[in-house]
């Protein structure tokens, strides 16, 4: 990545050391559009914990970075340390107050809300989904693989996992292109002004799903929320709302992300595509090793108290940013970590770690299994077309905006 520490007209706190400040642009660096990940890769050689200035979204200061998996792991385990209150911020965009539940909801309360949502998104209950999710893929793929070629992010791995959200949610799938926009403007948006204008758009949206579920209940995940009791009382709108939201969100980008980097691999490294032809049964970890590999979420801490976090100060209040396409290629964590291995023994942060472990990781790896193996087994021979152009981008969550695909048919 380019022009580390030489960003000007910013200012530091004064706790922090001139030689911890490093300049850091996750949105819209120039080297982030052809290898997010190497472009990464130098904050490995330190400093470890630093100031980058130019994360300024949650307090207009900036945020301590770190660039080691072992201290995101730490920190994302010490909830008492590090706060999820506020992380995300969308209801701060337009002026709300509510939280994404339970991703903004701090222990104790945060067990509270797992114990109740954890059954709708737990193995049996991604067993029930999978024949949906089957079908979803394979009419996707229908629409496109006599063709011989295909956009894929536009024409799978958009739609595919929003598609299985919105049934989820019980939404209806007509609206799916607006889903897409509202997703692009939310997490991509050039502006601030862009990004909040979706996250009034999405919460308008939500709120009348969420009083019409109310009024007239069905068998879908708004319904279930809005009407179930739990330790003897209803949740409010607040708690609906949040709980909506992020379900909402967690559906739009993380997994399309993850198909987007994943195929465009397999489409540019002919010997790992024939090995998982060969060896079907080994998908399940090739997945695994594509979530670490690709790992694309950043999302953020706040400091509850003066510490001292591996002999650099921090002070309560100070916000922290944790980028996990950068520690998904830590050196010290993985053996030749920009190296793909199906072998590798799976210990990734796709996910995260500890309380705040992904509520839709079932869902997420099922739909990326499903992905590969019927992509793969229809579209043995695909490959990136010549002469197009593919585009990756940072932000909320890295991905790729552009691939071509083509095979034989």
């Amino acid at each position: 990545m380019t022009n580390f520490n030489t960003a000007t007209n910013y200012t530091v706190p004064s706790h922090v050391p001139a030689e911890l400040v490093n300049c850091v642009d996750y949105n819209n660096d120039p080297a982030l559009k052809l290898d997010p990940y190497l472009a990464l890769a130098p904050l490995h050689d330190g400093p470890l914990v630093f100031w980058n200035p130019l994360n300024t979204r949650h307090d207009g200061r900036g945020t301590w970075d770190v660039a080691r998996a072992s201290y995101m792991r730490e920190i994302l385990a010490d909830q008492e340390t590090f706060s999820s209150k506020n992380c995300a911020g969308f209801s701060a965009l337009i002026g709300e107050s509510w939280l994404m539940t339970p991703l903004e909801i701090d222990p104790p309360d945060h067990g509270f809300y797992r114990s109740f949502l954890n059954p709708l998104f737990s193995p049996v209950a991604v067993k029930k989904m999978d024949e949906r999710i089957q079908a979803r893929a394979q009419e996707l793929i229908d629409g496109f693989k006599d063709r011989g070629h295909c956009e894929f992010i536009s024409e799978f791995a958009r739609p595919f996992p929003i598609a299985i959200i919105m049934q989820l949610l019980g939404l209806p799938i007509d609206e799916l292109d607006m889903f897409i926009d509202w997703g692009q403007r939310l997490l991509h948006g050039d502006t601030i002004e862009i990004q909040a204008q979706a996250a009034s758009e999405i919460h308008l949206y939500l709120k009348d799903r969420i009083a019409e579920k109310r009024r007239a209940p069905q068998d879908d995940f708004i319904s279930y929320i809005c009407k179930t009791e739990v330790d003897g009382r209803r949740l409010d709108d607040g708690e609906c709302m949040g709980i909506c939201y992020l379900m909402f969100v967690g559906g739009l980008d993380t997994v399309a992300s993850s198909l987007g980097f994943q195929f465009h691999h397999l489409a540019t490294h002919s010997d790992h595509r024939q090995f998982l032809l060969d060896h079907p049964k080994k998908i399940p970890a090739a997945v695994e090793e594509y979530l670490r590999r690709f790992s694309s979420v950043t999302t953020a801490r706040q400091v509850t108290k003066n510490i001292n976090f591996h002999g650099v100060t921090m002070h309560k209040g100070d916000w922290l940013t944790l980028c996990q396409p950068s520690t998904s290629v830590d050196p010290l964590e993985y053996e030749n970590p920009m190296e793909v291995n199906f072998d590798r023994r799976h210990r990734h942060l796709a996910f995260s770690f500890g309380p705040h472990f992904c509520l839709g990781s079932h869902i997420g790896r099922r739909e990326l299994n499903v992905a590969l193996e019927k992509i793969l087994s229809q579209l043995p021979n695909l490959r990136v077309a010549p002469d197009s152009q593919v585009i990756s981008h940072g932000g909320a969550v890295f991905g790729i905006a552009h691939l071509e695909l083509q095979w034989d048919t």
